[in-house]
């Protein structure tokens, strides 16, 4: 199924004037010429009789055309089954010769009419130079189409064809010539012409006519749609044809069977995804005409077909025919995809009965699943045809191989071609599916819940989960709001529940560009779990209920072009059309009358949505639209537009923002006219976008009762479209006029039109309702300018029109002289060009004939270049057009295997383009670089393409064929510089181009151009790099070190910096090192390089390098503080070095190297050799002489930052590294892990834990042991590698991720070969090759269903030694032929028993497996010697929060916890109590002596159930029950006392006091919560944050397992918070926040960030968390705002909780400045202090922009400040702050965290300073020296658009509006009484002559008249009756002899 569409919908035409300048290759062209092919129907349809009316009318229209050689040519096409050539374009030279031809055609005649195989056939042969065009010289291309009927055949691609030749396609149709069929093959619909019978035909010459003159005399020029989309149905199926090629067969039947192959071709989706075709005669042989994988296209396929003739041969063997099919034609070698199990087709065609046996070779094709289609003539035997096919439905006999009556059978032979499946069929169940809702008030409460409706009903026939069909879901009205994205839920049942939950978003707009935007750039992504990189199908499905407010056509356009199906849905105001452009294919819109419809539409929808994807987008090549234009909108602003004009506006501001306005592309000038104009905006006022459209949004009506439109002509002709306005008229940028006339003009319109239209400007009119025509008409070139509205409020539909018009029209504007240039052709003389070398030469011959080519005036040079450069002839060499044009002549193809264009770019640079050469680049002439390639690079372009730019080189990429886009782009000046041809011949399309862009690129043009440097992303890593600049701040870099400054600065300038780009980090080292900055501190490239600026050498005498690499490696390049080494984004180091390193750099360097740092080493004075040591390659290593020198190695740095991947630079360190030393106790282990179905998700968990504890007991290191992770089951899924993780934290992170996969059924080989293959290599990090001991474990929950003898073997020969887990339903046997060694096989009766088997396995590993870690190895504390002591009382949730198995793993982990804490000789008491709505006792503290018999009590406890849990009664029993004495509680002995509370559901009362008062009592309180309890619960009941735990189901309760152990531990010790004690304390801070600025500024002016900074930072610090002592208490916070000024301190509120209405009374503080930082200001924070509680914890939070007192004083007053008790001054950088690092030695309180600057554009400074605050408090409060908190985490995403608000209150009254233009008239009111009489008049001037009165009654009869004078001599009256013959006349004189007479006939001898 093929449908297709093109957007915009209807094609637009650019119009140029004849009046305008051309050039001069154009003029030649320009006067009356076109290359004109008429298409006939020469079948059936039109006949003999009506063929001659076509040929008449054929000469009468070409007798009124200009035809000849130089003028109009002509050729003539007839069509039927094959196009035939009457005659071409250039046959006839003379109009007198064409015409005699077309009276002479004759008709061709035939049964079909293949109009696509037709248009197919003109454009490939006669709209080509060989055929007479003269497209290359930009003469018109035009088809004239005449057609009687329907087209037998496809004519999708021929009319594809045609736009994509630029042809203007006529379509003239009689009789049953459908509408729908020619207007799609016409460019315009307005280019369709139909009579319904040919009798009227000659009808229609005067319209064709019209148009044809106007395209041969360039009034009208054609623009092609730019996209064409086709939807196709997914239906992928191999169909084989095999027909009779025996003698036997007419061969008209062979050709009737032929042309109906082609037919059902044309109909089905050919495409390597989709149907796949094969083709084969047989006789006595077989003969295949193409395989399946031969042609994947459909016109290639057909255009094969036609070529078939008949093989011949006198025997029909179609029984061996039938086996040959099956064994070579359905095989893989042929193309068949039977691995997908496509269906297999075999379609029959015979003429007669077999002469061998079909029965056998019918059962095998039965027996293959190969479903036969037998179709035969009478003379085929039935019964054979029967036996044949797979069924009888599928036999069919025509009445002969002809072609009416095979087409009659074609309808029943489709149907099963398409659907039949056989045993297989292909499933497409992976799609990504956005539901985008309208949810304004257009939609409604009321009818939204047919929405939602809608979407659960299709959402429940769809196969929904993250391996089907994943679907998303989007609101919008004013501005969109996603609900949910792709990869939100799972499940068909969460998205069902989320939606019955949904309500409208509501808002009155409806923005759908705006929200056609949003989904594509946040839903159709990785990020919005969008597949679209894995190929899976995009779907939007947007449904609306009214017309958008936006413009939507972009976004839509954008959409199409990345393959998204959209599918939309109207219902309500939605407008059709609109939709249409919206949706990817106009046949998936779907319009419904009401609401109450949408129920029905989802049985329609289903079959689209699950089987449709994209059959293509193509991309229409255009002539480059002119990038600049100057557009006027000049618009009716008089009473006629009164009460509408907001339809006006509206459309205007649409209009324009659709427009690219800039300065140097499009301006805009807007004007007002009535009795007058009003300019709005001139060209040079509004140049940007925002700019023009904030203006538009705020216009108001100018108003006017009279319309003078041809004063407004005159008066924007004088005023507006002049340079002192803006306009660039004199420079030759197209000026452009939209007028918009609603009513009748009161003055002269044609004078002021005729001198605009003289002037150059192109106008359009806009003509509504009221206007008069004529006078519009007077204003346009022709008709075809004026849009008509219906009505001013349906304006808006003109809008697409308009847009593409203005976009799209070309004026022709005049070509400025060459000027001065020195232009260099770079021409690609490899092997690839030497077919198409000759049509280059003639490419750069007409380029250098269109130049002015003199020694001051043009220079021309020519290179070329393969995997060598030549220079053919340099700058200087020729001074004159004609001995360049000679030279370019007798060029030869240099020859070569790849095309380094790189390189040749490199040697342009330096030897073309310099004064010796001829190039005057030193005088500023401009430098243009012409390059020419058909291939793509084979080496970078990027680096030299900057550095030629750079060079002052204007460089225009012109890519043939292989070359790549993006590769042209990136050598181009700019991108629109870039231009690609498919074909050498296609080379003149682009040279006139070419041509008009080197002469017109002045030196002024390119002083308004920005070259554009490439921005240089990658595969893989996205543009992602961490770069770390490791600079020198040594005494010797000082006197240079602003060199190194401005080397980073204009480093990080080219780079794209961002949180998810490129980030920077910059560390300066002499002694040791100091972090100037981190990875994460700054997400921009002004606020990188701005700190970058700041940065001054940090001094010392020693560069010890060695040690600040190693601590780079340990400290910067940390997930934690910015790094993305984890994710594999590239890590770069930039070392900077000034003299010889003062330590060993060796270990260093290594170290740094094995966690995958690229280091790039810049140094003076250093030996080489010692930089190579520390460079990733030698390549990498930049020495200078002087730092002076820095700026030459810009782009030598930014190469390999800007182009090396994460694998690229793991593949070099490999090389450069060398195996590491190996150790004595290394080993690579490999665990593989049975994860399928047979295994239980409950299995590996224990599996899990096990290979935990095994790591925690390895020496892990990459010179150590290493460790990789695989799962299995019937695929192979593999977790991490050997070389993935080099220490032990990272494996044990990675191992707690581990999940159960599942599957089935159980492929153990499969997995061993896996392994054996990709993990035992050393790309994957095994040591093999360097003797390290090789081990593989394998844990299997069941019996492998293939073969593992294999592979078993190959493992065991490479060395590796294998040991295998099972459980008891393993299969020992298998397992030890894996292992080959009975004792290495351990079975266990379930996998739960693991631990009894962990020293055993350890032992297996030999002495590598148990070394100790060194110190400093991220490894757990050894475990400690002492005796634990401990009470411990859980108490378990008994309640249906769990179920009765969920309750059984809950003991389970409590029986874990027991068996791993309790070891031997340890003093360890348990009690345990169940609850629910009250606690039940299990056993006491008292009651169990050995661990053995705690366990099994706790095994022995029953499932309690009920319906409620209240935890507060069980933690209250506890306290008075267990930790007590007479339970065996030990407190009194000071033995820990421990709370265990594991809970699965909220507790129906607040159970924190109930906690608070277990704690206060000494016992330390963990809490874990399963399920639906949240985290905030959880920390109520925990004693402090380290005891409290969550998962979200049971199933991950074991993951807690490692971090409870680890805690629990340290509670027993009492290490769990050092110094807190169990008491809770109250903690109060009072905080002063205070702040500086600019003596001469606003410091809220010019810190734009304070006011929101603080809003945030005083929200944030007023939201403690709990302390470690405070217990359930929360600090109080309470805060005062006060800045000192030069008069004294000003206070914006008192101490206080802060509050948001406080913060307004900050900001009326703007008012009083200026703020100061002098000693003052600390001692008035002092006095301020001293009015606070006493008791408080007090510290100051000072913003600074630098001090303005005495530091030394201010010194004195912090310390002054201190000794008052203070606790802490912190103070805060503003933007642009001076010497804050000398202002940092006024601050006190900060702890460790001295050398990190606080900065107000840090990105994360609210949670910096809270967490100083908590520091600062659990110091003063609880006696913390430090806290154990982690380091953060990077930012997360941004989140996703929060719910709307609720409505604001009421504004203020608004200021009174403009005035109002004149209402509408009033009705007539009542009559008033009569006045008094007035004064009389003056006489009034003489009336006009009145009607004629009554007729009066008969008057008295008058007296006889006077007789009147003789009248005028009458009229001859006619001729009389004839008479009577006269007399005979006298006999004349004798005439002369005639000429002798032809000789008669002979006689009949017989008379």
């Amino acid at each position: 199924m093929r449908k297709h569409r093109h957007l915009p919908l209807a094609a637009v035409f650019g119009l140029l004037l004849s009046g305008f300048a051309v050039t001069r290759a154009q003029q030649q062209a320009a006067q009356d010429s076109a290359d004109i092919i008429f298409l006939i129907d020469g079948s059936d349809s039109t006949g003999r009789v009506h063929f001659s009316v076509i040929r008449d009318f054929l000469v009468h229209l070409l007798e009124r055309l200009s035809v000849g050689a130089e003028q109009i040519r002509v050729g003539v096409v007839q069509y039927s089954e094959e196009p035939r050539t009457m005659f071409s374009l250039d046959t006839y030279p003379t109009k007198a010769q064409v015409l005699d031809a077309v009276k002479a055609l004759g008709f061709l005649g035939g049964e079909l009419a293949n109009v696509g195989y037709a248009l197919d056939f003109v454009v490939e042969n006669h709209f080509t130079q060989a055929g007479g065009s003269r497209a290359d010289q930009g003469v018109p291309q035009v088809l004239v189409l005449i057609s009687a009927g329907p087209s037998s055949d496809e004519i999708h691609d021929g009319v594809v064809a045609l736009k994509q030749a630029s042809v203007f396609s006529f379509a003239l149709g009689a009789q049953a010539a459908p509408r729908a069929e020619l207007q799609h093959i016409a460019t315009n619909e307005n280019l369709v012409f139909t009579a319904p019978e040919f009798s009227s035909f000659g009808d229609l010459q005067d319209q064709l006519l019209s148009y044809i003159v106007g395209v041969a005399q360039r009034l009208i020029v054609l623009q092609p749609p730019t996209i064409v989309t086709q939807v196709v149905e997914v239906n992928k199926r191999d169909i084989a044809f095999l027909v009779d090629g025996s003698s036997a067969l007419d061969l008209s039947h062979f050709n009737a069977i032929r042309d109906f192959i082609i037919k059902v071709i044309q109909r089905l989706e050919i495409g390597q995804d989709l149907i796949q075709v094969a083709v084969a005669q047989y006789a006595d042989t077989v003969r295949p005409e193409l395989y399946f994988s031969s042609y994947h296209s459909k016109k290639e396929v057909i255009t094969a077909l036609r070529k078939m003739k008949p093989a011949g041969g006198s025997a029909l063997n179609t029984g061996s025919a039938l086996d040959f099919m099956r064994t070579n034609l359905f095989t893989s070698a042929a193309g068949h995809r039977a691995a997908e199990g496509v269906p297999r087709l075999l379609v029959l065609f015979t003429g007669g009965k077999s002469q061998d046996d079909v029965s056998q070779p019918a059962q095998e094709l039965r027996r293959s699943n190969i479903m036969c289609f037998a179709i035969g003539s009478r003379a085929a035997d039935q019964a054979e045809l029967a036996d044949m096919a797979f069924d009888t439905s599928l036999v069919f006999t025509p009445a002969e191989f002809q072609a009416a009556p095979l087409q009659g059978m074609l309808p029943s032979l489709l149907e099963p071609l398409r659907t039949l499946s056989g045993a297989t069929e292909v499933h497409v169940n992976q799609r990504d599916l956005i539901f985008l809702l309208d949810g304004s008030l257009n939609v409604g409460k009321s009818n939204f819940p047919y929405v939602r409706d809608f979407v659960m009903s299709v959402i429940n026939s769809l196969d929904v989960g993250s391996d089907g069909i994943r679907v998303g879901l989007v609101q919008f009205s004013d501005t969109p709001v996603t609900e949910f994205s792709l990869n939100t839920y799972q499940t068909k049942s969460d998205l069902l529940a989320h939606l019955r939950q949904l309500q409208p978003q509501g808002g009155s707009g409806l923005n759908v560009g705006s929200a056609l935007r949003y989904v594509h750039a946040n839903l159709f992504t990785e990020a919005g779990g969008s597949r679209i990189r894995d190929r899976v199908p995009q779907l939007l499905l947007l449904l609306t209920a009214g017309r958008s407010e936006d413009s939507y056509l972009q976004a839509a356009n954008a959409l199409a072009r990345e393959g998204i199906l959209t599918f939309c849905v109207g219902a309500n105001q939605a407008d059709k059309a609109e939709l249409e452009q919206i949706a990817f294919n106009p046949s998936l819109v779907y319009l419904m009358d009401e609401f109450s419809s949408l129920p029905a539409l989802p049985q329609q929808l289903i079959q689209p949505l699950t089987t449709y994807v994209s059959g293509g987008v193509e991309e229409i090549p255009l002539t480059q639209p002119e990038s600049k234009r100057d557009i006027l909108f000049l618009f009716d602003g008089s009473a006629n537009v009164v009460g509408q004009f907001n339809a006006v506006r509206d459309f205007l501001y649409k209009v324009i923002d659709e427009l690219d306005v800039k300065p140097d592309g499009t301006r805009v000038a807007v004007a007002q006219y009535s009795d007058n104009v009003r300019v709005e905006s001139h060209f040079n006022q509004h140049q940007n976008k925002p700019e023009i459209l904030n203006l538009v949004k705020r216009m108001k009506l100018k108003t006017g009762k009279t319309l003078n439109l041809g004063y407004a002509l005159d008066s924007v002709l004088r005023s507006v479209f002049v340079r002192s306005a803006g306009s660039r008229i004199e420079d030759g940028v197209p000026q452009f006029l939209v007028l918009l006339v609603a009513g009748r003009s009161s003055d002269r319109v044609k004078e002021p039109a005729d001198l605009l239209k003289q002037s150059g400007v192109v106008p359009f009119a806009l003509q509504a309702k009221n206007a008069v025509p004529a006078q519009v008409e007077m204003v346009v070139p022709s008709p075809a300018f004026i849009l008509v509205a219906e009505s001013l409020p349906k304006i808006g539909e003109l809008q697409p029109q308009i847009v593409n018009l203005l976009k799209t029209v070309q004026t022709g504007a005049p070509t400025p002289a060459s000027g001065e240039k020195d232009v260099v052709f770079l021409l690609d003389g490899s092997d690839g060009v030497r077919s198409g070398f000759s049509l280059l030469k003639d490419f750069v011959q007409r380029v250098v004939e269109s130049l002015d080519v003199g020694p001051d005036r043009v220079r021309v040079a020519v290179v070329q270049y393969s995997d060598r450069t030549r220079p053919e002839f340099y700058l200087n060499s020729y001074m004159d057009q004609q001995t360049v044009v000679s030279a370019v002549r007798s060029l030869a193809l240099l020859g070569g295997p790849t095309p380094n264009t790189g390189a040749a770019l490199d040697f342009v640079l330096k030897n073309m383009l310099t004064s010796s050469a001829g190039s005057r680049v030193e005088k500023g002439v401009p430098q243009l670089l012409v390059v020419l390639t058909a291939d793509r690079s084979g080496d970078d372009v990027r680096g030299p393409s900057v550095v030629l730019k750079r060079g002052g080189a204007v460089p225009i990429g012109i890519g043939i064929g292989n070359a790549d886009m993006t590769e042209m782009q990136t050598i181009s000046y700019i991108p629109d510089f870039a231009v690609t041809v498919p074909t050498f011949g296609q080379l003149g399309d682009v040279q006139q181009d070419i041509s008009r862009r080197v002469i017109q690129l002045s030196s002024q043009e390119l002083s308004r151009l920005q070259p554009v440097f490439p921005t240089l992303l990658r595969p893989g890593a996205g543009g992602k790099q961490d770069v770390v600049f490791l600079i020198d701040g040594s005494q010797q870099a000082g006197p240079e070190f602003q060199h190194i400054r401005a080397l980073i600065e204009r480093l990080v300038d080219s780079l794209d910096v961002g949180f998810d780009a490129t980030r920077v980090a910059v560390i300066q080292f002499s002694e040791d090192p100091r972090v100037e900055f981190l990875l994460n501190a700054y997400s921009s490239r002004d606020e990188v390089q701005n700190a970058v600026r700041r940065l001054r050498p940090k001094g010392g005498r020693q560069a010890n390098v060695g040690g600040a690499l190693e601590y780079v490696s340990r400290n910067i390049f940390k997930r934690p503080l910015g790094s993305r080494i984890e994710e594999g984004v590239p890590q770069f180091l930039v070392l900077i070095l000034s003299g010889k390193p003062t330590d060993g750099v060796e270990d260093a360097t290594a170290e740094l190297k094995q966690y995958g740092v690229a280091p790039l080493a810049v140094a003076k004075n250093v030996d080489r050799e010692e930089l190579v040591k520390i460079s990733l390659s030698p390549e990498y290593v930049f020495s200078v002489s002087t730092f002076r020198e820095l700026p030459s190695l810009e782009q030598r740095l930014l190469m390999p930052i800007t182009t090396l991947t994460h694998e690229q630079i793991q593949q070099m360190l490999a090389s450069t590294r060398g195996p590491p030393p190996v150790e004595s106790d290394s080993a690579d282990i490999v665990f593989l892990i049975d994860s399928s179905e047979g295994m239980r998700s409950e299995g590996i968990p224990h599996i899990r834990d096990f290979i935990i504890k095994i790591v925690r007991r390895l020496n892990i290191g990459p010179n150590k042991v290493r460790v990789g992770v695989v799962q299995f089951s019937n695929e192979v899924f593999p977790e991490f590698y050997l070389k993935t993780y080099k220490s032990q934290a990272a494996v044990l992170d990675a191992l707690r991720r581990l999940r159960f996969k599942g599957g089935s059924p159980l492929n153990t080989g499969k997995a061993l070969e896996f392994v054996a293959k990709n993990l035992f290599v050393k790309s994957a990090g095994s040591r093999i090759e360097d003797g390290v001991p090789q081990h593989l474990v394998l844990f299997l929950g069941e019996k492998s269903e293939d073969d593992v003898s294999r592979f078993s073997e190959v493992i065991r020969n490479s060395g590796i030694a294998s040991l295998g887990i099972g459980d008891r339903k393993s299969d020992r046997k298998e397992m030890q032929t894996i292992t080959n060694n009975p004792r290495l096989v351990f079975t266990l009766r379930e996998f739960r028993d693991l631990p009894n088997i962990e020293d055993r396995v350890m032992n297996s590993f030999g002495p590598s497996g148990v070394t100790p870690a060194p110190p400093g190895v991220d490894t757990p504390s050894p475990p400690r010697t002492d005796k634990k002591k401990a009470d411990i009382v859980f108490l378990l949730d008994g309640s249906i929060n769990f179920q009765r198995s969920s309750f059984q793993e809950v003991l389970h982990f409590v029986s874990e916890i027991v068996d791993t804490v309790y070891g031997q000789g340890d003093s360890i008491q348990v009690g345990l109590v169940q609850y629910n709505s009250d606690p039940t006792d299990e056993f006491f503290l008292k009651e169990l002596s050995t661990k053995q018999q705690i366990i099994d009590a706790i095994n022995k406890v029953v499932y309690k159930g009920g319906r409620h849990a209240n935890t507060r009664v069980g933690i209250e029993h506890l306290r008075l029950s267990h930790f007590v004495p007479e339970a065996g509680s030990r407190l009194d002995q000071r033995v820990p006392q421990i709370a265990f509370v594991i809970t699965g559901g909220k507790s129906t009362e607040d159970a924190q006091e109930a906690s608070l008062a277990l704690t206060q009592r000494g016992v330390k309180v963990f809490a874990v919560g399963l399920g639906p309890v949240d985290s905030v619960e959880v920390g109520k009941i925990a004693s402090n944050s380290a005891t409290a735990f969550r998962v979200g189901n049971i199933q991950e309760l074991s993951e807690l397992k490692e971090q409870v152990l680890e805690t629990l531990d340290d509670a027993m010790h009492e290490t769990l918070c050092p110094g807190v004690t169990d008491v809770s304390k109250a903690c109060n801070l009072d905080v002063i926040l205070g702040f500086d600025g600019p003596r001469d500024q606003n410091v809220f002016v010019t810190q734009k960030g304070l006011e929101s900074k603080v809003d945030t930072i005083l929200n944030r610090i007023s939201q403690m968390q709990r302390l470690s002592c405070s217990g359930g208490q929360m600090p109080t916070v309470r805060v005062s705002v006060v800045g000192n000024t030069p008069q004294g301190p000003v206070e914006a509120f008192d101490f206080a909780e802060y509050q948001p209405e406080l913060f307004e009374k900050f900001r009326n503080m703007r008012g009083q400045q200026p703020y100061v930082l002098t000693a003052d200001t600390l001692r008035a924070y002092g006095s301020k202090f001293r009015q606070a509680s006493p008791d408080s914890v007090k510290v100051v939070i000072h913003f600074t922009d630098g001090a303005d007192g005495d530091l030394a004083d201010l010194q004195k007053a912090s310390e002054e400040l201190r000794q008052e008790g203070v606790r802490a001054l912190l103070l805060v950088g503003l933007e642009r702050v001076a010497g804050l690092e000398q202002l940092m030695q006024l601050e006190f309180g900060r702890g460790f965290m001295y050398n990190r600057p606080l900065r107000l554009n840090l990105l994360d400074l609210d949670y910096e300073l809270a967490e100083q605050l908590d520091n600062i408090a659990e110091k003063a409060c609880c006696g913390v020296p430090c806290k154990c908190s982690g380091q953060r985490g990077d930012r997360g995403p941004i989140g996703s658009i929060g719910p709307k608000g609720i409505s604001g209150e009421d504004g203020y009254r608004g200021y009174p509006g403009d005035e109002g233009g004149p209402g509408e008239r009033g009705p007539p009111g009542v009559n008033g009484t009569q006045g008094f009489q007035g004064c009389p008049g003056q006489r009034g001037i003489k009336g006009s002559r009145g009607f004629p009165g009554e007729k009066g009654e008969l008057g008295e009869i008058g007296l006889d008249g006077l007789d009147g004078e003789d009248g005028d001599k009458g009229v001859a009256g006619a001729s009389g009756e004839k008479g009577s013959p006269g007399r005979r006349g006298d006999k004349g004189p004798k005439g002369d002899r005639g000429e002798r007479g032809e000789a008669g006939i002979r006689g009949d001898p017989t008379t």
